[in-house]
């Protein structure tokens, strides 16, 4: 996949020069159509005034709670604990005992701590958007959207992150304030080879809404 994003963001680019190029030949033949020019002065100042507003979606914090959450998640092995798990839960269905991984004591400690957190996040959701009146359910009752929908994201990489600290302190993964801080960045360092492509993603996406007035 990492191969293929210098091929992606090339084609967003050739896109973005593209839509331009054809928005002020349009307008430009058809004045009539409900179109705009990015290289009309009104576009030229939309386009350089307001490109940080454009990047400035809710897509880039989804990006980076999730990148955080992964990157801990991974490197506190509490993916690969978690994977051990289901196989275990696997074999036994299957009468496989053999196959059974023994987890040591703070991995089985770490575990469960995790197991906690998650029940406990799920049990404050569901009174936070079951209950009559929930808190976090859109004035008119809905869950989609809501506040709920809005912060689903956020509050699920949140939870999966404070769930692989946990897991790592436990276990022993997580040894020190300085490898704590290693695994939070650990995503980001992972996740850095997405930024162009999101840049020249949104970038587009918000030149078609201004081109075509939607």
């Amino acid at each position: 996949m990492k191969n293929k994003l210098g091929y992606i963001v090339l084609v967003l680019f050739i896109a973005q020069m593209a839509l331009i190029l054809l928005s002020w030949l349009l307008t430009a033949a058809f004045p009539e159509l409900p179109m705009r020019s990015v290289l009309s002065s009104e576009g030229i100042r939309w386009f350089f005034g307001s490109f940080v507003d454009n990047l400035l979606s809710p897509l880039l914090i989804y990006l980076i709670a999730i990148m955080i959450a992964y990157g801990a998640f991974l490197r506190s092995r509490l993916f690969t604990t978690t994977r051990m798990m289901l196989s275990n839960i696997k074999n036994r269905l299957t009468n496989a005992p053999q196959k059974t991984y023994k987890f040591h004591y703070r991995e089985s400690v770490g575990l469960r701590i995790a197991l906690a957190e998650l029940i406990a996040y799920i049990i404050i959701m569901m009174l936070l958007t079951t209950v009559p009146h929930a808190i976090l359910l859109s004035v008119t009752g809905q869950l989609f959207p809501s506040s709920f929908s809005s912060s689903f994201i956020p509050s699920l990489s949140f939870l999966i992150t404070i769930m692989s600290l946990t897991y790592g302190v436990a276990s022993g993964t997580i040894d020190s304030i300085a490898n704590m801080h290693k695994t939070l960045v650990c995503g980001l360092e992972i996740g850095s080879k997405l930024i162009p492509t999101y840049l020249a993603g949104i970038q587009l996406y918000m030149s078609i809404i201004y081109v075509l007035i939607l």
